[in-house]
């Protein structure tokens, strides 16, 4: 993400690298000395970015984790914080008072970046909330804080982009789609940067990007669309033209759907239709698959609260063909067959899950337990 100021303007530009293709953007009217609002996100529409009528912008990075100690007599932040500081806040400072009134614990892996149209930012890490205001500043997944030269950054697109934002500068569309274009990601299997959005801070106008091609454009005006009722688009429905985003969505979706099906207790009391279903999946590309191991960690636990240990266990063993190199994987089918009084199984992928990290020290007393019972 980044922004830039200059003849009286504040552009900001911002890179969606999750893997996720069902992508969503939707306007939120203000209530009575509020103010509307822009979000972009995916389909459970929590907001990843936005920008709120007084040309405040947002967006959220995955971080590393760091803890975060200033607590004490300070409330909990609401779920829907972000939405609360676009609705009250109109500057980086206003924002900076809101977040200091709270207990930010539950934020330890994650950093918020915020620029106000007059091109002043604010770097939230956590405890740390930094203001700046220079002209042009690029953040990435890294806490500035830690950072006490920009060079030694080890991002390869951060220092590219970096780069190239002091080698050119100016405020155009043009330039700003350019600058996200030399930060855009890209993996092998088809992931990389979902979406891009550039706004201009002092117009309100939203330029929105699919699937890391920056020749289409669709751009919005946020005080026109506040004019409508409340409402939601799809941001990949806007790009039919992009193909190769079209298939990942189609590929991805077909991965999702697939596992859904390991909801259903009648694919597991039918053999030939579990078989049927695992082939299916197993046909997509592997590390498409993989992005979904939590899911599988979903249903596996639902399994689990259900009291189906088979079921359960047929789709931790599906997380260990996906992950044959996560001792978490190991521990959840253990867990399984212990429930399922199945203990020698029990014994042996607990065995596994410590020999992947030694540091498990919840395996090491499930496998005490199982050897005195074995006794």
């Amino acid at each position: 993400m980044f922004k830039i100021t200059m003849q009286g303007k504040t552009m900001v530009g911002n890179n969606e690298d999750y893997w996720n293709p069902n992508d969503r953007i939707w306007f939120e009217k203000g209530k009575k000395c509020e103010y509307g609002a822009f979000y972009v996100g995916f389909d459970n529409f929590w907001p990843q970015g936005g920008i709120n009528q007084a040309g405040l912008v947002f967006d959220g990075f995955a971080e590393d984790y760091k803890a975060i100690g200033d607590t004490i007599g300070k409330k909990p932040l609401s779920n829907d914080f972000l939405k609360d500081i676009m609705r009250k806040c109109a500057t980086v400072d206003e924002v900076k008072t809101y977040l200091s009134k709270f207990n930010l614990s539950g934020l330890e892996t994650s950093m918020f970046f915020f620029v106000d149209k007059t091109g002043k930012y604010l770097v939230a890490e956590g405890d740390s909330l930094i203001v700046g205001n220079k002209e042009h500043y690029l953040v990435s997944n890294f806490y500035p804080s830690q950072v006490k030269n920009e060079c030694d950054v080890p991002l390869s697109y951060y220092q590219k982009g970096r780069k190239y934002l002091e080698n050119n500068k100016n405020i155009s569309v043009a330039f700003c789609s350019s600058v996200m274009d030399t930060l855009h990601q890209e993996r092998g299997w088809g992931a990389g940067t979902m979406y891009t959005t550039i706004y201009d801070l002092k117009e309100g106008v939203i330029n929105l990007y699919f699937f890391r091609d920056y020749t289409h454009v669709v751009v919005f005006n946020l005080n026109e669309e506040l004019l409508k009722e409340n409402h939601s688009l799809i941001v990949p429905d806007l790009f039919p033209e992009n193909k190769k985003g079209q298939d990942f969505l189609i590929n991805y979706n077909a991965v999702s759907n697939e596992l859904d099906l390991l909801k259903n207790e009648d694919i597991f009391n039918d053999s030939l239709r579990y078989d049927f279903v695992i082939n299916t999946l197993f046909t997509k590309d592997l590390s498409l698959i993989r992005t979904f191991s939590n899911k599988v960690s979903e249903i596996g636990s639902s399994w689990m609260g259900k009291g189906n240990y088979n079921a359960a266990i047929r789709v931790y063993i599906i997380k260990i063909k996906l992950l044959p190199e996560s001792w978490n994987a190991y521990e959840e089918l253990a867990d399984a067959y212990m429930k399922n009084n199945q203990n020698d199984l029990a014994l042996i992928n607990y065995e596994k899950s410590i020999k992947l990290n030694p540091d498990n020290e919840e395996g090491k007393k499930q496998i005490e337990r199982l050897l005195k019972n074995k006794k």
